[in-house]
């Protein structure tokens, strides 16, 4: 299953078809053409913060990943926590 779950200003939603309504919305196309598993996201001011989960491939442009794994290629953002393995070009490594 690609989500878990996303939080939109406190209203959580598990169907895909709910999530990549939401995505679309707040300009976070990129995410919805990631490949990604068990997902658990929150959406605010238009910024993706990851909870968990593992982004397996694609181009992460912007947000916050708080735990879970990376596989992917890190464009910008706020990395927190996890596992890190793919390819940094910019953004906070903490």
């Amino acid at each position: 299953m690609r989500f878990r779950e996303l939080d939109d200003n406190g209203i959580k939603y598990t169907k895909v078809k709910d999530i990549n309504k939401i995505l679309e919305k707040n300009n976070l196309h990129w995410l919805i053409d990631s490949e990604i598993e068990e997902a658990s996201i929150e959406v605010k001011n238009q910024t993706l913060i990851w909870n968990s989960g593992i982004f397996f491939a694609g181009n992460w442009h912007y947000g916050i990943f708080r735990n879970g794994e990376f596989y992917g290629v890190w464009e910008n953002g706020i990395f927190e926590g996890g596992v890190f393995k793919g390819v940094f070009k910019s953004g906070i490594k903490s």
